[in-house]
């Protein structure tokens, strides 16, 4: 009888054991390269280098890449004659569609867009997912080049004590906060209420959009004088601010560079990049929330 007693408990802490791996949450080690970060991972069991971005319609991948593993991936896609700018300049799509592809542990759900000559593969963070339950909740730890996707158990024990903030999404699927940015300049307080986009693609910590209406008021106005940068034939290749003191979304930051640039497409005041996220931060895709934690 004790030993079937005995058997019984080492059979039920076993598959205790098995469950609590089942549940573990895939967590990706991530190398930084000019300023971004990078997964060594694989996308349906093929090895795959993936950038870590916000601000993409979904999985760009390059046509290559697509060529070289189409048999494994099995994707589903349609000719397309769309067209994507990055930064470098316009791309043209050649295929898109709609898939559900295996990210190391993790998964990726949402529209593929194979790009014609572009070597990056970009993986936009709101459409990774938990295996075990769907859940759509990515925790980012960039100070450790680490991001993990969680299962909603464990949301509440991740974000305890976080702040947190209503997550939207503008025309071009990119998210998006409404907040207050605040800055000493000068000896001079500015602030300047409005919608920033969540952009893992930017390197800086914030970037200001010069063609938004109260960012453009903002700067007629003489509060804010822009520094220049020239080349060697006198032409400005960058304009931006100093501030003495920055506050964002509740994080204040000190001397730090502002980049400006006009991004007349886009309706926002600017970008949050990845300097901003130093700290860690949770992102709960399903409700729409970001918390920045402590």
């Amino acid at each position: 009888m004790r030993r079937t007693k005995l058997l019984t408990i080492v059979i039920v802490q076993l598959l205790t054991s098995l469950h609590l791996m089942a549940q573990t949450d895939p967590v990706f080690i991530m190398e930084k390269e000019n300023g971004h970060f990078f997964l060594q991972t694989t996308v349906n069991g093929v090895d795959a280098r993936l950038m870590l971005e916000s601000g993409v319609p979904g999985l760009m991948m390059s046509d290559a890449f697509y060529e070289a593993h189409k048999d494994s991936l099995k994707m589903e896609l349609t000719p397309c004659e769309e067209r994507i700018r990055y930064l470098g300049g316009m791309h043209n799509i050649k295929y898109t569609g709609h898939a559900r592809l295996r990210i190391g542990a993790a998964i990726f759900e949402g529209t593929v867009k194979i790009v014609d000559g572009d070597h990056k593969l970009l993986l936009p963070i709101n459409m990774l997912h938990h295996a075990s339950d769907n859940s759509s909740i990515v925790r980012m730890d960039l100070s450790n080049n680490e991001i993990s996707v969680c299962s909603r158990t464990r949301l509440q024990e991740l974000i305890e004590g976080a702040t947190a903030l209503d997550l939207t999404f503008n025309k071009w699927a990119m998210p998006v906060v409404n907040t207050i940015l605040s800055m000493n300049i000068d000896g001079r307080r500015v602030n300047l209420p409005g919608i920033f986009i969540v952009d893992m693609g930017n390197a800086s910590l914030l970037f200001l959009n010069k063609s938004q209406a109260s960012v453009e008021k903002t700067l007629k106005d003489g509060q804010i004088n822009l520094k220049k940068a020239y080349d060697k034939n006198g032409k400005v290749v960058a304009e931006g601010i100093y501030a003495d003191r920055l506050t964002i979304c509740g994080r204040t930051y000190k001397a730090v560079s502002v980049g400006v640039s006009q991004f007349k497409s886009l309706e926002e005041c600017g970008f949050l990049g990845l300097k901003f996220f130093a700290m860690p931060t949770v992102f709960d895709f399903d409700n729409s929330k970001m918390y920045l934690c402590r």
